[in-house]
């Protein structure tokens, strides 16, 4: 069941001039170092397979798949490994901004769609929600254990 009681007016949808506070942060992605990681490694196999040869055993093309393989994995065990350092480091450059909408794009610091706009300012009412109802619930469970006391008394 859904709660059909409506959220406090100081959790409604804020004005249009009133700035929104988000946090900036300029995160990496990881698809690009991974795919990245793994067509590297690829491209050593070849190198590798080049200068190596194959042997009597096996063709060059069993050994070029081979060591491409292994070669992909430890790629993309590197290529991650880079991406958590960067990303470790981009999160000591987080900051908080304020935004608020406007139609001038020459007045503005930063450019954001209208979708980007409100989808933060969804997800800043969902956090402000979602920190009104863990304090009701600490709340609740105090009054509880404070009942509960004093009826042992």
């Amino acid at each position: 069941m859904a709660d059909s009681t409506p959220p406090p007016a100081e959790f409604q949808e804020p004005q249009a001039d009133t700035p929104q506070q988000m946090v900036l942060r300029r995160a990496p992605k990881i698809t690009p170092f991974l795919v990245s990681g793994a067509v590297l490694g690829v491209v050593v196999a070849f190198f590798w397979v080049a200068i190596m040869g194959g042997t009597q055993e096996y063709s060059q093309t069993q050994t070029l798949s081979f060591f491409a393989a292994i070669f992909a994995i430890v790629g993309l065990a590197i290529s991650a490994l880079w991406w958590m350092v960067i990303d470790r480091r981009s999160k000591r450059a987080m900051e908080t901004v304020y935004a608020r909408p406007t139609e001038d794009p020459e007045a503005a610091d930063v450019a954001l769609t209208q979708d980007d706009y409100a989808q933060w300012s969804h997800f800043q009412q969902n956090e402000r929600l979602e920190q009104a109802r863990r304090e009701q619930f600490a709340q609740a469970k105090a009054d509880a254990k404070a009942k509960k006391h004093s009826k042992r008394k």
